[in-house]
């Protein structure tokens, strides 16, 4: 069965990476690709597809599955209008406040909501032998977090750097892009912005004389779009509701 699949921030620089991707696959079909009201795409057609750009979240309904790369307060209005309609949705855009992820995990409790912070595979994979490293290791060695991004990326530190940092604490806490010496018990991520890259994340355990550094770098953005769909594909078979992370949806 294809499962219907409603791209939000269709045009953005992810978003058409996730049209592409969902198009590619057997399994699933593009329902809608919404735009911002105001662009001048609204009203074409979305090449390779009968789907024209739509500037409104009526498009979405009818659909399976809704991806969302568009902004916060943008991202919000989609998963209310999600759980109205009873489509699981994956949230993909980060930078929210403490109270938009408060808000999302309510919203989590009616529908099926993921909320990824970097669909790659490899980004989980690297989140998770991070926590791996950290068990073998011990509490002797330094644990830094450094991630780059391109020249126009609203958030820092990213969501992905975030999200392992939040997996590798227990009683340590996160300093974000520190700026005296460091301390017992933290975890420092730091941030840097330039150019193009897609994403890169290094992970360091810095022990004395000697480190382990755990890389991963996204050489196109291609990658997010084919993750997005492979896991929101994975969000769709899910029968509870609950927010759901990436690690949930890797099979």
């Amino acid at each position: 069965m294809k499962r219907r699949v409603a791209v939000i921030g269709a045009s953005g620089r992810t978003g058409r990476h996730v049209i592409a991707a969902a198009c590619a696959r057997e399994d699933a079909v593009l329902h809608a690709a919404v735009v911002s009201s105001g662009s001048s795409k609204v009203g074409h057609v979305v090449e390779g597809t009968s789907v024209a750009y739509s500037g409104s979240l009526d498009s979405i309904v009818g659909a399976d599955l809704v991806i969302d790369f568009t902004t916060p307060d943008v991202s919000m209005e989609v998963a209310r209008r999600c759980v109205e309609l009873r489509i699981p949705v994956l949230v993909g855009t980060t930078g929210h406040s403490l109270e938009q992820l408060s808000e999302l995990e309510g919203l989590g409790k009616r529908i099926p909501l993921a909320r990824v912070s970097n669909t790659s595979l490899g980004a989980t994979a690297l989140s998770s032998l991070a926590r791996e490293a950290k068990r073998l290791l011990g509490p002797s060695f330094d644990i830094e977090i450094v991630e780059i991004h391109h020249n126009q990326k609203k958030d820092a530190p990213s969501g992905t750097a975030l999200m392992i940092a939040e997996s590798l604490i227990d009683n340590e806490r996160i300093v974000a892009n520190r700026s005296s010496m460091r301390e017992p018990g933290e975890v420092g991520v730091g941030s840097l912005r330039g150019g193009s890259v897609a994403g890169d994340h290094t992970v360091y355990f810095l022990g004395e004389g000697e480190r382990i550094e755990l890389v991963h770098r996204v050489s196109s953005r291609a990658t997010f779009g084919i993750g997005a769909v492979s896991m929101g594909l994975t969000l769709c078979q899910k029968a509870a509701t609950g927010i759901y992370q990436a690690r949930d949806l890797i099979v």
